[in-house]
């Protein structure tokens, strides 16, 4: 079948260029497997039970623009040079395309069973550890959560879960283990000792230059030492969510596409990328994934493509860096814009404001703009 405008993702991406896309005459298709929009940042919250289902989600089609077709349809895979996207077996040409699929957990080909690891990319993913550790903790006489990764994912699900154990009046192991050197290389090093040294305060054990060398569903081996019987979740990176992509692309090691200035593919004018899509370079680095490189790159493609179509030359995205916060529960690390860094209890009270002004309707603001002014006040959500 064919359409002039496929729209792959309805994420933070996906749905900007849909508002920008709304008053085009054109046919639009947006397809996505899922039927609710995520509250992404909010997921280690999820995971640990500290924040409601309802605050990280939005059904999807109380968002599509009215000129917009919706289809609940994984995409399977893209050919750039015959102009096809195919999903659930059905082929769509496309005139101009938009890929925004998102990321999710890279697991590596690793041997351990899948089945007992724990990634975190969606609210299933999120709601699966909340439910298998809530067991976990019942049962388990000696608690012990083993997180292989220390990206700021990790981190956060490590601090979530081990919160959610002290809540729950259980004493819980937590190891955070990396075989690279270095905690956060990105960070300043003071930055990175402040975090560092909030972790082992709080009772985590950080091992660096180590891996999990062994994981038979119970029982993990991590630089020669056995521990038994692990919760174990996976944050050791994440990779686009399509991996069947045929035709001439530049791309980084985790699936990123290469984008020109204007968000196109080089040697695909028609073609656009967007969100954790898009590898964006900025000051001769790609720019790190993150919510606001991703809302207003989506809204920037979506214009570009509406231009296209029209026959207008598209204009190149000059993205600006809004800043960033990672909260670890009772405390946080963070860059504002102007290179102010900010540190514990308000960059918990600014993620959750920022959850909520992003977030998908007046409700769902509502509900975490009470999570700002009393974070974590309540305790546990179901």
């Amino acid at each position: 079948m064919h359409k002039k405008i496929v729209i792959i993702g309805s994420g933070f991406a996906g749905r900007q260029a849909c508002k920008a896309l709304r008053h085009m005459a054109s046919d639009v298709l947006v397809l996505d497997p899922s039927p609710v929009t995520t509250m992404l940042p909010a997921l280690p919250d999820l995971a640990g039970g500290w924040i409601e289902e309802r605050l990280v989600q939005h059904p999807m089609a109380t968002h599509v623009p009215r000129n917009i077709q919706w289809i609940q349809q994984s995409v399977s895979s893209i050919d750039l040079d015959a102009g096809v996207v195919v999903a659930n077996g059905q082929e769509w040409c496309y005139e101009v395309l938009l890929i925004t699929p998102g990321s999710v957990p890279n697991f590596y080909s690793t041997p351990f069973p899948r089945d007992r690891m724990y990634g975190l990319g969606s609210v299933a993913d999120a709601l699966r550890i909340r439910e298998n550790f809530t067991q976990y903790l019942q049962r388990a006489p000696f608690p012990h959560v083993v997180v292989s990764g220390t990206g700021y994912t990790g981190l956060e699900l490590a601090m979530s879960l081990l919160f959610r154990a002290q809540a729950e009046g259980r004493k819980c192991a937590v190891t955070i283990v990396d075989p690279t050197p270095i905690l956060l290389p990105s960070l300043p090093d003071r930055q990175r000792q402040f975090v560092l040294s909030f972790l082992t305060s709080a009772g985590a054990e950080v091992r660096m230059g180590v891996a999990v060398e062994s994981f038979d569903g119970r029982d993990a081996v991590i630089g020669g030492t056995t521990c038994k019987d692990v919760f174990f979740c996976w944050a050791a990176g994440s990779k686009l969510a399509i991996e069947d992509i045929r035709g001439s692309v530049p791309r980084l090691r985790d699936g990123r596409l290469k984008v020109q200035p204007d968000l196109s593919l080089p040697g695909y004018a028609n073609v656009f990328a967007a969100g954790d899509a898009a590898a964006i370079e900025y000051r001769g680095a790609p720019l790190r994934k993150a919510v606001n490189f991703a809302y207003y790159g989506g809204q920037h493609a979506g214009r570009n493509m509406a231009r296209l179509l029209d026959g207008h030359p598209t204009r190149p995205f000059r993205p600006v860096d809004l800043g960033w916060i990672v909260p670890f529960h009772s405390t946080s690390i963070g860059r504002l814009p102007g290179g102010i860094w900010i540190r514990g209890r308000i960059g918990v009270r600014l993620h959750h404001l920022m959850c909520g002004l992003r977030n998908y309707s007046l409700a769902n603001f509502a509900g975490c703009l009470q999570l700002a002014l009393n974070p974590y006040k309540n305790g546990a959500h179901s």
